[in-house]
């Protein structure tokens, strides 16, 4: 009999830490370009509903191990299984979707770092999330098509709102890539910094975003998304319910205490 030291235990698809009330998500399959295979798909599912659900949990930061941030779906994983019980498959009752396609997306802001190649699905996860800083000379492309499939992770509708119809087109239609320099330009990419600054950069955009008062994060998240989905008119109305509710918040006393005592403020997310 052997030892059960002498089996290799697989590292992780996705590594999961905690850094403060930062929740860190790192695609850990760099041999395989950070193609994100089913278990990596279930792994990031897990995080971000980890992340909506723990009080203590105020942004996720995503990034990636190895030269690649993702090559997109790891094909001869996921196709078969999305052909036969449906592109969702990777998700259990009530879990969050790191796409917002097939499930609610996560409540709380969601950072991500790119560097190197982010192709298909990896663009997809940035679309979908809510900043993305990358690296100088990083590379975006949407390029299912070139492979017999078409996006499906919500790229067909959000990339050309991203960076406008004709690059969208040019990308999903012709296999076209663009550059972070391209996408800082056209909005898409927050911030550009040098690759080995990436994760310093990241991780200071999410304190900051961490340091601000989460329940009001949370709705101004919210009623953005809701404006992007169902349009003006629903965020308007929204807008009209909760910043009453936001307002009578004990965090927003805090934060009209520490303007006018002229201090950092402390908010406790109540």
């Amino acid at each position: 009999m052997r030892d059960s030291g002498d089996f290799e235990v697989p590292d992780p698809t996705v590594i999961v830490d905690r850094r403060g009330p930062v929740l860190v998500m790192t695609l850990n399959r760099p041999q395989a370009r950070n193609a994100l295979n089913l278990d990596a798909l279930r792994r990031l599912a897990e995080a971000y509903t980890e992340l909506t659900e723990d009080g203590g949990l105020r942004c996720g930061v995503v990034r990636a191990e190895g030269s690649t941030f993702c090559a997109g779906l790891d094909l001869a994983d996921v196709i078969p299984e999305a052909i036969r019980s449906g592109s969702g498959s990777y998700l259990e009752a009530g879990q969050r979707d790191p796409f917002r396609m097939y499930a609610e997306g996560c409540e709380k802001p969601i950072i991500v770092a790119v560097h190197g190649r982010c192709f298909t699905a990896g663009l997809e996860l940035v679309l979908a999330a809510d900043i993305c800083i990358a690296a100088a000379g990083s590379e975006f492309g949407q390029q299912e098509t070139t492979r017999g499939i078409m996006p499906m992770g919500g790229a067909t509708f959000r990339l050309p709102r991203a960076i406008g119809w004709a690059p969208a087109m040019n990308c999903m239609l012709a296999g076209g890539r663009f550059s972070a320099e391209q996408a800082a330009a056209w909005g898409l990419v927050t911030e550009l910094c040098p690759a080995e600054s990436l994760d310093e950069v990241a991780f200071a955009v999410a304190e900051r975003v961490a340091s601000c008062a989460p329940l009001a994060v949370q709705a101004a998240l919210r009623n953005a998304r809701l404006g992007e989905s169902q349009g003006l008119p629903a965020a308007i109305e929204d807008v009209r319910v909760e910043a009453r509710r936001i307002c009578l918040t004990d965090d927003a006393r805090e934060g009209m205490a520490s303007l006018l005592e002229k201090r950092v403020a402390d908010f406790l997310g109540r």
